[in-house]
């Protein structure tokens, strides 16, 4: 015989497949009162479906359909802007800060370059289906890219880079670690400090081997995985 929370568990799962995104469901009390249960039954049946993927709690707010998680494949060098659309997800990004300036000492060691190269510093929310999942700061070699400042930095930085430079984009690394974000990441991804997010550093070259980007992203951990 079945416990009652896997019961409600099942309900509720059958419940949330019919319902969008984003869609808020009733609170612990509520839901006690409709099942005829205890509140840490039900409880318990939440927890379970936010484990799974199935739910999200927001602290204040209450809990939430969560969206599907977005699959980035490792051995892809594939953008943030593919990765959205290959999951079905519309891409877009909120500019936050564009700048041309001098290279920190380890900036220039970033791109081989000579004490006081120019670089751009780009930072950006990456949003899918309108919701934030990354918070990136990129670094470009100034010198490769000039003008770069005043092109629309929300839309795909790596189709630019392409379309209006030639450049041919090659990978040469991806590092990747988990961490909290800090307070101001935190508000610009609308979450917690305290929740686990993805971070990954990504270095790139030219088709002819110059040094030109380093990207340093975090991604909520409940809604962006990376697969092996």
């Amino acid at each position: 015989m079945a416990h009652r929370y896997e019961e409600i568990l099942q309900t509720l799962s059958g419940r949330i497949s019919t319902l969008e995104a984003g869609a808020r469901i009733p609170t612990e009390k509520e839901l006690a009162a409709e099942f005829g249960a205890s509140t840490m039954t039900v409880r318990r049946a939440l927890q379970i479906l936010t484990q799974n993927g199935q739910l999200r709690g927001v602290r204040g707010r209450g809990t939430f359909v969560a969206h599907p998680r977005v699959t980035k494949m490792m051995g892809s060098a594939a953008s943030f802007t593919d990765a959205m659309r290959s999951c079905g997800r519309r891409p877009s990004s909120v500019l936050v800060e564009a700048a041309i300036r001098q290279a920190t000492p380890e900036e220039a060691q970033w791109f081989d370059a000579a004490p006081g190269t120019q670089v751009y510093s780009i930072k950006r929310v990456r949003l899918g289906d309108g919701t934030p999942l990354g918070f990136e700061v990129t670094h470009l070699r100034a010198q490769l890219f000039p003008g770069l400042l005043a092109a629309n930095l929300e839309q795909s930085l790596y189709d630019i880079l392409a379309t209006q430079y030639g450049i041919a984009i090659v990978r040469t690394s991806i590092v990747v670690s988990t961490r909290c974000p800090t307070v101001d990441e935190a508000e610009h991804l609308g979450i917690e400090p305290t929740m686990p997010c993805l971070q990954t550093i990504v270095t790139s070259e030219t088709g002819d081997g110059a040094l030109f980007e380093h990207t340093v992203s975090i991604f909520r951990g409940d809604l962006y995985e990376i697969s092996l």
